[in-house]
Parts: structure tokens; C-alpha cells; sequence
């Protein structure tokens, strides 16, 4: 009896397991994971030109078809998944990464595990990695949406090593027919995926870029200002859509009278080069008011101890040499004495205000202030600016005293001001150096439009720099936050990595307009940046970011970063945010691929047909 029962269990184990291998086979031929063409590639990099190996120690994404022998990297051959920091008992950064990848399939998700290593400052000064003896570990089912990394104590449990549907094997770059491949890669792994999740990871990874111009072959027009309002639809790779102004050529044409045209006109495009000047300004704003553009900054040049205002009619004029320009405050006629960082531009409750951080006095203790235009005052007349106000929380406290409720004070910085959902709101980076370094972070709270400065409810910890990308060699950063809302979306941008380093990056926040944006659980927080060195070729460290709208309506941003690695030399940059077609903002769509050169001239046939006498 018990042989036959033994027996039995034997069958019917064996018949569980052929089940499993058929189900198995079967989600292999739809969802990926066995005997396919396409392979999804994870790595890690050593350190580069451009790229550092604190963000090598990061998980990294490349699609290989079998077919071709191509592999295409993901990201910009950037890291995608970083591990979190620890905290000390002083509430400080610890840094950690990632090695040493596997990737498995269990219950029909991928599980992607790395051994963490985390970087300490040993005797020298100096900042080796060491093994933790934990595991990092995040799943996800296509390789586009992931959950939040989980540090274990092993790679798998026992029952996801017995059961699991099909695991990672090592890759080698050499040997491959020279296909192309990522550049500096340490160690690499790969598992099949199916064609539907290799095709989507790359087409979601392409960079999008110009495909065509879209104008009607004649329109009908009675006035001068119809034609003037028709405007070219370009069209990019995702199928997104930008329609651009267009300057025609009206010479010659008669609006009295009926007639028939064939009008030339040239695409209103505004490429700019990078840097737009040779001359350290940090932090860089520009906004459009009344008719002209406006231009403020950090001005790395004089030690940071000024703030001058630049006004022109277009944003490539603000940096010509004649430009009209004036200070509207130094250190020298108040009581100011340093740290004159990051002025923005922001209209709240109906006038204009620069939001700004400032030392009272000598010694280094920045704190945040804003300062009010008078109604119909001009933006170069330092007589018509307010003196600063520090920002204050609803029971009178300066902002940076015992924000946190953890009896710390410190220096508060990088205020941007926005609403949404009909409400005001403010976001700065906060951080103080109470027994240790606590890396910058962002704070928010509603405040008052009426007097901008001072909070309606208590701050709130938005985010710290915990990922890798946020804190590696030089400075631990949640900094410079700047928010564009469109599309019912809160896209609240914000830098981490080093502020003057190859590191420097732009990360985006996301959140829902009518959201209660003040409960930090509305936001998600991405796992990297959106724009990073060599994102957009010969571009490095870009970060501190601002968005700006033009008279067209379109939208710009502006940073500063260096044009060669390792350089401290900083510079502006001015680019057109792009949207793609599901609405996400661009950062690094560069000229040629917004209108390549030569593409601006454009020809419409136009009937004028005049409106009856």
C-alpha cells in the first residue's frame, strides 16, 4: 500500500511538474521567458568619461535581437534601478549600490536581485565599496514599471528557487559579430523576453525626433491675421505632434480683393547653442511679462554677492552684448551679504515676485525671501522692488527653524512657487548639518498668494536623496525644485547628484493637479533622471532647471551644466520642452531633432476671399 501510494504521490508530482513546464511553455510564447530571439541584457558599467562609477553600480537595461545580433541599450545607457541610502544614527546618507546581477521569473513576474554594497569613508578620506551581505531585489512584469527596491538577506526563498519559471545567464559583449553594444559595460546578464515586451522596451527607449511637416495644400483666408494664425504641424517618431508658428511672406498680397497666392513662410524655431553665453551663471530664469523677456540668475562672477535683471523682446537677444541690464541687489548697498542664490521669477496673487535665498549679514546662512514689484513698476528699477521678506510658517517661525519637529535648524533654499488645483504652493530644498550632513531635501506647503512668503500649512517632507543617482561623490542633493503643470499633471522637477559635477541631474516628481499636494503620498518619485550627462550629446552635469513659456506658447527650460566632463565651468542652456504623445515633458530632445536644419522653409497655396463689404 505504501509502495503504490509512493508511487502515486511519484505520478502524480510528475504530472504537476509536465503541467507547469506546458504552462510555463505556453506564457513563454506569449510573455517572453524561454527559447526566443530577444533577450533583455542587465549590467553594470565601469567608470567612463561622462559617467561615474557610482552610477555604474546601478542596474543598467540593453534589448539584443537574436536576428540581427544588434543590442540596443535603454536609458541613454544610463542606470535605471538604484539602490537606497541608509541613514546613520544622525540621520545622514550612506550611499549604496548594486553588483553582481540576477534576474529570474516567478509566478509570471520578472524578479531582478543585486548584491548591495554600500560606500563608507575610510582613514585616507577616500570612499570604498564594501559587500553588505544583503541582497537588493525589484520585480516588475514588463521591465518599464518596477516596484520600489527591497533589501533581503538572501536572492530568492526556497520556493522561488525550486519554482521558478526560467532564470538569467551570464553575457559576454565579446565574440558578437561586432554588433554594437553599451559602452563600459563590468558584468552583464541576460534572460529571454518575448517580441511584444522587446519591441515595447524599445520602441518606449527610441529617442523621439522629427518625421515630417504637415501643412494643407491651400487655405481660404479673408483677413491678414488668419494667415498669420496658421501654423505648421510637426510630427515626431511616437507620433506626437508640435505645431509651430510660421513668419509668411505677406508681401504682395491684396486682403481687399479676391486672389490666389503661393505664400513662403519660414518655421519659427528656436535653437539655441550651449552655452547660450560664456559666463558662469547658475540657477538660470527667464520669464515672459508685458511684452518682453526677462532674465535672472546665480551669478557665479562676482561670488554670488548680486542679483541683476536683463530685459529684451526675445530670449536669444538677453544675451547680447548691449543688452539693457541693471542690478537690483547687492551686497554692497544692503544688508545682504552672500549667498544671493537662485532668483526665480514667479506672478503670485497678481503681481510680480522673485523668490530667492539670502545671508543676512556675513557668514554663510542662507534662508529664503521674497521680494514684490509695485504694480506698474519696471523690472530694472531697483526703487521699485520691496526689500526681501524671509518666508515664515503659519505660527511666525523663520522657515528653517525645527521644520522637521526633530529640533534641527538649517538653511533653506531654491523656493519655487506654482499653483494648482486653485491653490498656492511652494517647494524649497532644506538641509542641515546638526551632527551630520543631512543631504538637501524638498519641502512643501501651501502658502498665502496674497503674501507669498509665508506658509498656511506646516512643511512637509517631500523627498530625499536616497537613490544613487541622488547621492554619490561630491554633494547629496534634492535641490532646485521647479514645477510645470499641464495636462491636468504636476511635473515637479528637481536636480540631485553632485551641483557641480558630471553627476548633476534632473529627476521629475509626478502628481495629479486637483490632488491634495501637501499629502507627499499623491507624488511618485522616479527611480532616475529624466535629463543627465550626455543625454543630449556634449552636454554634461546639467541641472538647477526652469521652465519658461514664449510668446507662441511653447514651452522651454533652461539649466545650467558644462560642455566637457570634469569641467566646473558652468554655462546656460535653453531648450524647447517637448511633449510626447502621451504627454510626458522631453528634456533632451536636441535642435536637429526637434527641426533639423534646412527644414524651416516651408510654401502654402493661399485663396483670399475679403468679407463682404
Amino acid at each position: 500500500m505504501n509502495d503504490r501510494m509512493t508511487i502515486a504521490a511519484a505520478d502524480a508530482a510528475a504530472e504537476d511538474k509536465m503541467t507547469r513546464l506546458s504552462v510555463c511553455r505556453e506564457k513563454e510564447n506569449t510573455d517572453g521567458c524561454g527559447d526566443s530571439r530577444y533577450r533583455l541584457i542587465a549590467y553594470t558599467r565601469s567608470a567612463r568619461v561622462g559617467y561615474s562609477e557610482f552610477l555604474g553600480h546601478s542596474v543598467h537595461f540593453a534589448v539584443s535581437d537574436g536576428a540581427d545580433g544588434r543590442i540596443t541599450p535603454l536609458y541613454h545607457n544610463y542606470g535605471k534601478l538604484f539602490a537606497k541610502c541608509a541613514f546613520d544614527s544622525e540621520n545622514g546618507i550612506v550611499s549604496k549600490g548594486a553588483r553582481d546581477i540576477e534576474i529570474y521569473r516567478f509566478n509570471g513576474e520578472f524578479i531582478i536581485t543585486a548584491r548591495e554594497i554600500v560606500r563608507e569613508k575610510a582613514g585616507d578620506g577616500s570612499f570604498p565599496w564594501r559587500d553588505t551581505g544583503n541582497f537588493v531585489r525589484w520585480t516588475t512584469g514588463d521591465f518599464t514599471a518596477f516596484s520600489e527596491p527591497e533589501v533581503t538577506k538572501a536572492r530568492w526563498t526556497d520556493r522561488e528557487k525550486a519554482d521558478r519559471e526560467c532564470a538569467s545567464s551570464v553575457f559576454g559583449m565579446e565574440g558578437r559579430g561586432g554588433a554594437a553594444g553599451p559602452d563600459g559595460v563590468e558584468s552583464a546578464v541576460s534572460i529571454f523576453v518575448s517580441e511584444r515586451i522587446a519591441k515595447e522596451l524599445l520602441r518606449g527607449s527610441r529617442i523621439i525626433a522629427f518625421e515630417s511637416i504637415e501643412l494643407p495644400d491651400a487655405v481660404t483666408v479673408s483677413t491678414r491675421e488668419e494667415l498669420e494664425n496658421i501654423t505648421a504641424a510637426v510630427t515626431y517618431t511616437d507620433g506626437s505632434v508640435h505645431r509651430k508658428h510660421v513668419n509668411w511672406d505677406l508681401n504682395g498680397i491684396d486682403f481687399t480683393k479676391p486672389g490666389r497666392y503661393t505664400v513662403s513662410g519660414r518655421i519659427a524655431v528656436r535653437h539655441f547653442r550651449f552655452p547660450v553665453e560664456n559666463h558662469p551663471w547658475g540657477d538660470p530664469v527667464i520669464t515672459w511679462f508685458h511684452g518682453k523677456y526677462y532674465f535672472i540668475a546665480t551669478n557665479d562672477a562676482d561670488g554670488d554677492t548680486s542679483f541683476e535683471i536683463r530685459e529684451a523682446d526675445t530670449p536669444e537677444a538677453l544675451f547680447a552684448a548691449d543688452v539693457r541690464r541693471q542690478v537690483i541687489l547687492s551686497a554692497e548697498t544692503t544688508v545682504y551679504k552672500n549667498t544671493f542664490w537662485a532668483p526665480e521669477f514667479h506672478i503670485v496673487g497678481g503681481k510680480m515676485r522673485i523668490f530667492c535665498a539670502l545671508t543676512l549679514g556675513k557668514g554663510f546662512d542662507p534662508q529664503c525671501h521674497v521680494m514684490t514689484l509695485r504694480d506698474g513698476g519696471d523690472m530694472l528699477n531697483p526703487a521699485d522692488w520691496s526689500s526681501p521678506v524671509r518666508c515664515v510658517m503659519p505660527d511666525g517661525r523663520n522657515l528653517n527653524e525645527n521644520p522637521l519637529g526633530d529640533g534641527k535648524n538649517g538653511i533653506t533654499l531654491d523656493m519655487n512657487c506654482f499653483e494648482a488645483g486653485g491653490r498656492s504652493y511652494v517647494v524649497w530644498s532644506y538641509r542641515t548639518w546638526t551632527g551630520t550632513d543631512s543631504g538637501s531635501m524638498l519641502m512643501i506647503a501651501a502658502n498665502d498668494p496674497e503674501k507669498p512668503w509665508k506658509l498656511l500649512t506646516y512643511p512637509q517632507l517631500l523627498s530625499r536623496p536616497v537613490y544613487g543617482w541622488e547621492n554619490n561623490n561630491g554633494t547629496d542633493n534634492n535641490e532646485g525644485p521647479h514645477a510645470l503643470v499641464t495636462g491636468g499633471k504636476v511635473y515637479l522637477a528637481y536636480s540631485g547628484g553632485d551641483a557641480r559635477g558630471q553627476t548633476y541631474a534632473v529627476g521629475v516628481l509626478t502628481a495629479n493637479v486637483e490632488d491634495d499636494l501637501c499629502d507627499v503620498s499623491n507624488w511618485k518619485i522616479p527611480e532616475a533622471p529624466s535629463l543627465a550627462s550626455c543625454f543630449v550629446p556634449g552636454e554634461y552635469g546639467c541641472g538647477h532647471n526652469a521652465f519658461f513659456a514664449d510668446a507662441y506658447g511653447d514651452t522651454y527650460i533652461t539649466y545650467h551644466g558644462v560642455s566637457a566632463p570634469n569641467s566646473r565651468a558652468i554655462g546656460p542652456g535653453i531648450r524647447r520642452v517637448h511633449f510626447a504623445v502621451d504627454g510626458t515633458p522631453i528634456f533632451d530632445m536636441s535642435n536637429e531633432q526637434d527641426l533639423p536644419e534646412g527644414k524651416e522653409n516651408v510654401r502654402l497655396t493661399v485663396n483670399v476671399e475679403p468679407f463682404p463689404a
